[in-house]
């Protein structure tokens, strides 16, 4: 069995050896690393043409986001089963030898993931579960799957590929419409991937708003029929999208733009049943008295 594993980078050289290097430790060797380059101006080149393996693969393209650099490695994988791993992600050695040892079947696994703050010193594992098949779509709503975790067969992602339009969230769209085909398989007790924790991630709170603005688009077009998340319950489409526009309200709301009021509102009058009702309505008193120590100390967990 080969195992085909995408990075996909943009201006990240300064964590990239890391992956790299994660790659080439594995245990099991049977694998090609496709590095695929969206656009850097920094010199991500030179680093990746440090490492003389004929293993890895370094592809160049326009910027075009993550979901189009995912697709080209995946068009220009060659193994069996297609691994997924950022560029400020390592795998441990022991990774692959236990997929080889888990694999039985053409699916899409998923294994735990680590999330690593290195300056903290601190670390926190997220724990899979095992879901039915055919799926169960309001189990999946409520999960969020990264795709650093997900091992799939190759033809599964020849079928079904990341939509490009998307680049928050594409992989949750992405695996609603897997499960519709193939099952989701959880391995347990593999927490073989970590992510390191940054200010420069895409979901870090200073990215916030404009992570969660994507990310109500991306909800937008999968509660669409024919999308097969058009099928989550009413409950749990309204849960997922007050917690979006929740979300994205935050970083407008410290800076006093009413712009993150009106996405709170949206956030109230979308679930008005959740249990952050008196919360959110504490949030929405802080901005309007303008009490930015208040609304600080709430928005800022």
């Amino acid at each position: 069995m080969k195992f085909s594993i995408i990075i996909p980078t943009y201006n990240r050289a300064a964590f990239l050896p890391k992956a790299i290097e994660s790659v080439l430790n594995q245990t099991y060797t049977d694998w090609e690393l496709i590095i695929v380059d969206d656009g850097s101006t920094d010199n991500t080149r030179e680093v990746v043409s440090q490492y003389n393996d004929g293993r890895i693969t370094y592809i160049y393209q326009q910027n075009a986001e993550r979901s189009v650099a995912r697709n080209n490695g995946i068009n220009h994988a060659k193994g069996d089963y297609v691994c997924f791993l950022d560029s400020d992600n390592v795998m441990l050695p022991n990774r692959l030898q236990l997929l080889s040892e888990t694999i039985t079947k053409t699916a899409c696994y998923f294994t735990d993931i680590e999330y690593r703050n290195e300056e903290a010193g601190a670390s926190q594992i997220k724990i899979g579960r095992k879901y039915p098949f055919p799926m169960d779509v309001d189990m999946l709503i409520q999960d969020i799957i990264a795709t650093p975790q997900l091992c799939c067969a190759t033809e599964i992602l020849r079928k079904h590929q990341f939509n490009p339009a998307l680049s928050i969230g594409e992989d949750m769209e992405l695996l609603f419409r897997i499960t519709t085909d193939y099952p989701l398989i959880y391995v347990p007790n593999q927490a073989t991937v970590v992510e390191i924790e940054h200010e420069g991630r895409s979901v870090a709170f200073a990215n916030k708003s404009n992570a969660s603005e994507k990310e109500l688009k991306t909800l937008k077009l999968m509660f669409a029929k024919p999308y097969p998340a058009s099928k989550v319950s009413a409950r749990q489409k309204r849960a997922r999208l007050a917690t979006a526009y929740f979300n994205a309200s935050k970083n407008y709301l410290l800076d006093g733009k009413w712009k993150g009021f009106v996405y709170l509102l949206k956030s109230i009058f979308v679930d008005l049943h959740s249990g952050q009702l008196k919360y959110k309505v504490n949030v929405a008193v802080s901005f309007l008295s303008c009490n930015k120590g208040k609304l600080k100390s709430l928005l800022i967990e």
